[in-house]
């Protein structure tokens, strides 16, 4: 069994001594660490925290916001952990999984991801209803058939460039393509 510390930093001007610090303190077999604050990066830390990690393992963080970036992202982590045999520790927030409420806290992780999806869900639906109400088309508008025609009668005639086609119609090389041959399509089927 190990005790597993892992440190992110959250922000551009945050650091990781800190959490570091906190981790070693609390007696830390071994440590991972992710420094890049942008999310879009992938966090390799906490990918070779969850690698190494082994059932009966004990993974502390400092806060759960360090160890996931969103409740769904905590929702994914803790629910791995939980199916490995892996408790969880956050030593700010004070919770332990492996203690007789750590069943409830996996709980009520679930209960808010699943809030956070419905909630987003109904503000989606609210916005498109309220966009319907507005008078707004949704969806991918159909472009102006005439444009199209103008288009395909100009490369008929095999006067002009694609690249004449695109600037005097204002559409892409792609969508005039499609067009053609869907037109040529059509003409042959006749």
């Amino acid at each position: 069994m190990a005790t597993l510390g892992y440190a992110r930093v959250a922000a551009r001007n945050d650091a990781l001594g800190e959490q570091v610090k906190v981790l070693e303190e609390y007696g830390c077999d071994k440590l991972f660490t992710d420094d890049r604050a942008n999310n879009k990066i992938e966090r390799s830390g906490l990918k070779a925290m969850l690698d190494y990690a082994r059932e009966g393992d004990i993974v502390v963080v400092m806060k759960l916001d360090r160890l996931a970036r969103s409740i769904q992202d905590l929702q994914s982590i803790t629910d791995e952990l939980k199916e490995r045999g892996i408790d969880l520790i956050s030593l700010t927030q004070n919770i332990d999984t492996a203690s007789g409420n750590g069943e409830s806290v996996f709980n009520w992780i679930d209960i808010f991801a699943d809030f956070e999806r419905e909630v987003h869900s109904e503000r989606i639906r609210s916005g498109i209803d309220n966009a319907r109400e507005k008078g707004v088309k949704l969806g991918r508008s159909e472009m102006n058939i005439d444009l199209k025609e103008k288009a395909y009668e100009m490369y008929c005639t095999g006067d002009y460039t694609m690249r004449d086609i695109v600037k005097e119609t204002d559409m892409s090389r792609a969508t005039i393509y499609r067009y053609i041959e869907k037109k040529k399509a059509a003409e042959k089927m006749v």
